[in-house]
């Protein structure tokens, strides 16, 4: 299918401007939220308008067209009325662009930015493989073969505007009449001149961007194997299949952000796919059961003509990531995408040393994760932190896992069926059919529910299962 600018998630990108509400409404007032000439009663406390309105539809409100931001230089933080000054860790000031770059009222700095591309490439998907058979007599059959698959232009969400990393050795420069010396040379990343460093200048960077890009990409390669044998009573195969997956994201999602890290590009989203699974194992069969077949009359309808069935699965779990919902405030705006920000481990821990140990029901009891190997996001410039006087120093960098760096349970299934046939005449016949789904009621459990380290309470705790509990199926089906 086609992706384009026109269809992407069926949300229309032809217009230049799309107008998003955010905000709630007071009691009554649904019908008006997104009017302009909303009642004087809804406008919500604090707002002077109605912050929701929106433009009528197929129109180009001008109330709606964004102005460029132009920076002005920097202000004295909190400072009312505004203080200027020449220290790039205080507020950088924007004003408003003249002639053609300021077609509407709305600063570019205080608005959300979309961006998608003007043409979306397909995606596209390479596969390849090499398969060896072997006959190993009495109907036995052996197969090898290694299968692999890459894919390129896939959907991603990210911030490529984010704030810049800023340092003496590498400072950001602004070019601007307002800085004394000019350029203006940041070389600190502060919550304060975080938007002054957006790769864009007059974009809010920050937390106020997001790009709709199609340059993800995955690659899988499996080393895949079966034992199969088939003759007239029944059928026997084994399979087992030892892979690796990789990609820069395993979601499509647009409504949020999917890259990790260092949004900037996707260098730290490279890791196992959300549905990896380096082992797999998988037993099928059918057999006809040979008792009883010269039996005829009433005890030839109770015990001749059984069969029995199933599927049995072994596999590995799935990856996933610990988090840090704090981590990256010096690049990204605090909550801006809570998800896609690894955490880090602590000084002596190993990625081993975070697993506990011990049986799966003792690890669910007490913890999948050692809560005791990770720390919060270091602070950028912990000497100059002070949260109750000094929080504009207070940012924190990535951390310093990857993404897909731990793996859940093991997991394994067994479905059983078994099944009698009655032959009532030479056109018609009769199948009772009994299946057992998770036959010996094997819980198999989810990866950790809460794996940020912001939040120690319940972190790295098993909460839940996967799958079915056993299930029996009884099922009667007539043929004629």
């Amino acid at each position: 299918m086609r992706e384009d600018v026109g269809t992407v998630d069926q949300l229309s990108f032809q217009a230049p401007f799309l107008p998003v509400a955010f905000g709630g409404s007071p009691a009554g007032c649904m019908g008006s939220i997104y009017s302009i000439n909303t009642p004087a009663s809804c406008i919500p406390a604090g707002s002077t308008s109605n912050p929701n309105a929106l433009p009528n539809a197929g129109t180009l409100d001008p109330t709606f067209v964004p102005c460029l931001a132009v920076f002005q230089g920097f202000v004295v933080n909190g400072s009312n009325p505004a203080v200027p000054t020449n220290d790039t860790t205080q507020t950088p000031v924007y004003g408003s662009a003249t002639g053609s770059a300021c077609p509407g009222p709305l600063l570019s700095t205080n608005i959300f930015g979309l961006q998608v591309p003007r043409h979306f490439v397909v995606p596209s998907t390479q596969q390849w493989n090499l398969t060896m058979q072997r006959s190993l007599g009495r109907q036995w059959v052996l197969e090898v073969g290694y299968v692999g698959t890459h894919a390129v232009h896939l959907r991603e969400t990210r911030d490529s505007l984010q704030s810049q990393r800023a340092s003496v050795a590498n400072p950001v420069k602004i070019n601007s009449p307002f800085c004394n010396p000019n350029p203006c040379q940041i070389t600190t990343n502060t919550f304060s001149n975080a938007v002054a460093r957006s790769l864009a200048q007059g974009i809010n960077g920050y937390a106020g961007f997001q790009l709709f890009a199609n340059d993800a990409y995955s690659h899988y390669h499996s080393l895949q194997s079966s034992l199969t044998r088939r003759w007239g009573a029944g059928y026997f195969q084994a399979a087992y299949t030892f892979s690796k997956s990789t990609d820069a994201t395993s979601t499509g999602n647009t409504a949020f952000n999917t890259a990790f890290n260092d949004e900037s590009t996707l260098n730290a989203s490279r890791g196992l796919s959300d549905f990896d699974r380096t082992h797999r194992f998988v037993v099928s069969y059918r057999y006809d059961l040979p008792i009883f077949r010269d039996t005829t009359g009433a005890k030839a309808a109770l015990l001749k003509d059984w069969a029995l069935s199933g599927i049995t699965i072994f596999q590995s779990g799935t990856p996933f990531s610990v988090t840090d919902s704090g981590a990256g405030t010096g690049f990204l705006g605090a909550g801006f995408t809570p998800g896609t920000l690894s955490g880090s481990l602590a000084s002596g821990s190993t990625l081993a040393s975070a697993l506990t140990t011990g049986s799966i029901q003792s690890r669910v009891n007490n913890g999948y994760l050692n809560v005791n190997a990770f720390t919060p996001a270091p602070l950028l410039y912990p000497a100059q932190c002070d949260p109750i006087n000094n929080p504009n120093f207070c940012t924190t960098d990535f951390g310093n896992l990857g993404r897909n760096t731990f793996r859940g349970p093991h997991q394994q299934n067994w479905d059983f069926s078994l099944i009698k046939n009655f032959k009532l005449t030479e056109r018609q016949s009769m199948r009772f059919t009994t299946d057992f789904f998770n036959i010996w009621n094997h819980a198999n459990f989810a990866n950790p529910a809460s794996t940020d380290v912001e939040n120690p309470s319940g972190f790295g705790r098993i909460v839940s299962t996967v799958g079915t509990p056993r299930l029996i199926q009884l099922s009667l089906r007539y043929a004629f």
